[in-house]
């Protein structure tokens, strides 16, 4: 799906993504003591707004599509991009860090 606002799509699906780091990491002090597992734990915590962000989007776009506006390949649009981004990049990144900080700490129980 291509879309005509690409720039303004791009935009809002970093700030959906984004938005939710940046305030769960200033929540959780991150920016005083910075580490990776709190960075990893900070990104966990983000995962359900990020989540329920995914869940009206859809929501948003059901309904723009049923009402037959006008601007629904951007609202569409939009969507697509947000849950291709999390499905396939994001989520598995995520996994990549929690295996990750879980060696670290097998690692560190051992010693």
């Amino acid at each position: 799906m291509i879309v005509p606002d690409i720039e303004i799509v791009t935009i809002l699906v970093i700030i959906f993504f984004g938005l939710p780091i940046i305030w769960n990491a200033r929540k959780n002090g991150l920016w005083k003591s910075f580490n990776f597992i709190g960075l990893i734990k900070t990104i966990n915590k983000s995962l359900i707004i990020q989540g329920i962000i995914g869940l009206i989007l859809i929501l948003l776009t059901w309904l723009w599509n049923s009402a037959d506006f006008k601007f629904d390949s951007f609202v569409a649009g939009t969507t697509y991009t947000y849950l291709i981004i999390g499905i396939f990049m994001y989520l598995p990144a995520l996994g990549i860090l929690n295996l990750i900080k879980l060696g670290i700490k097998k690692n560190l129980g051992k010693q």
